[in-house]
């Protein structure tokens, strides 16, 4: 993660997703997608900013596993975790 925007304590910089859309390219047949992404800096998120990108299908099928990999394995190391830590209260 080197090529990623840090703040001084060298945290990742992120915005919150406030939401999102995804539409297929009209007018061509290409598969190509436009995603536009709803986004907040603002802790209360009142002010919403959005970024629209159109994706060939290739990239929307690469996003979408890469996600979708994250994700499981993030919901995997979740269950790990809780495991784990029900194991250590067993042992108390």
């Amino acid at each position: 993660m080197n090529d990623w925007s840090t703040d001084g304590r060298g945290n990742v910089r992120s915005s919150t997703i406030v939401g999102w859309k995804a539409e297929p390219a009209k007018g061509d047949e290409t598969g190509d997608v436009f995603l536009r992404i709803e986004f907040s800096v603002d802790p209360n998120l009142t002010d919403v900013s959005a970024l629209q990108f159109r994706l060939t299908r290739q990239q929307a099928d690469h996003i979408s596993g890469t996600l979708g990999g994250l994700a499981d394995r993030s919901s995997s190391l979740r269950g790990v975790c809780r495991e784990a830590g029900a194991l250590a209260l067993q042992r108390k």
